[in-house]
């Protein structure tokens, strides 16, 4: 008898499905993949990725009706308003789940999984949320894959507008143990002192580099303004951007410039803020 073939590896794992936290009337699936160290994102550098999709239509169709908001919530760049992800890469996630090209596993199992490929040097660690907010699924999921990642010394990042009640959707802010997890997504001085208040530390989006520098936050060095010295695989012996470690955690909050489409969006979300002072 011949050698038996060694099964492939799927594209990408799904890790959850089942209501949206967001939502609880739509059905979500959390899907895992780039393991493989075939990340192409320039910024974020060889991370695996993790797409949050509602099960029931392509994400593009969601967006146009408005019904993204299982998966972002009320996020300012949502429902088409300036999202930087690729709706194209997005679409193809939500094809392949629909072509049943991933497979089944827990997110513990991809924890361990992601964790011996940082050791290996496959991968640099993980992004939770390259699409949606992970907010949508339960934080158990998040905690399971990520706390063995940053226990092999990998990378983690990812952020959430759920922190405050006027990004949710139905008042359902994110659980606060996300705080230990992911930043707080917020524009301008004051939304960041907001969050910062409620015990989060924060990614934030600025109109120009002065109004950054004025304000008690660090630079982004994956980006432009700071020549990009770093991708998020490559930021420092963990990520600047994985939350608060404790309550001791006196680490300052992140921020970036915003341009083109988003910095007119982030005029009108940080207009919007200041009414609701």
């Amino acid at each position: 008898m011949g050698k038996q073939k060694k099964a492939k590896e799927p594209v990408g794992f799904i890790v959850y499905r089942g209501p949206s936290a967001l939502d609880p009337s739509t059905e979500i699936v959390v899907i895992v993949n780039r393991l493989k160290g075939d990340c192409t994102n320039e910024k974020t550098g060889h991370m695996a990725q993790s797409f949050i999709l509602r099960t029931d239509m392509k994400p593009n169709e969601a967006v146009k009706k408005k019904l993204d908001v299982a998966v972002c919530g009320e996020c300012p760049y949502a429902h088409g308003a300036g999202c930087y992800v690729s709706m194209k890469m997005v679409c193809s996630v939500y094809n392949a789940f629909k072509r049943g090209s991933y497979g089944t596993a827990t997110p513990a199992d991809i924890g361990t999984l992601m964790a011996k490929r940082v050791k290996q040097g496959i991968i640099d660690g993980f992004r939770s949320g390259t699409y949606g907010d992970p907010a949508a699924a339960p934080f158990e999921v998040w905690a399971a894959m990520i706390s063995p990642v940053r226990q092999a010394a990998g990378r983690t990042s990812r952020y959430t507008h759920q922190w405050a009640e006027r990004y949710a959707y139905m008042g359902r802010t994110a659980d606060p143990r996300f705080r230990t997890l992911m930043m707080a997504s917020t524009h301008g001085p004051i939304d960041t002192l907001l969050a910062q208040a409620d015990g989060w530390r924060a990614f934030a989006s600025f109109n120009s580099l002065a109004e950054l520098e004025a304000a008690d936050v660090a630079l982004c060095p994956a980006t432009k303004e700071a020549g990009f010295r770093r991708t998020c695989g490559t930021c420092g012996k963990q990520s600047a951007c994985n939350g608060r470690r404790d309550e001791d955690d006196r680490r300052v909050s992140m921020a970036v410039v915003i341009h083109g489409t988003q910095y007119v969006k982030g005029l009108a979300v940080q207009a919007n803020n200041k009414a609701q002072e």
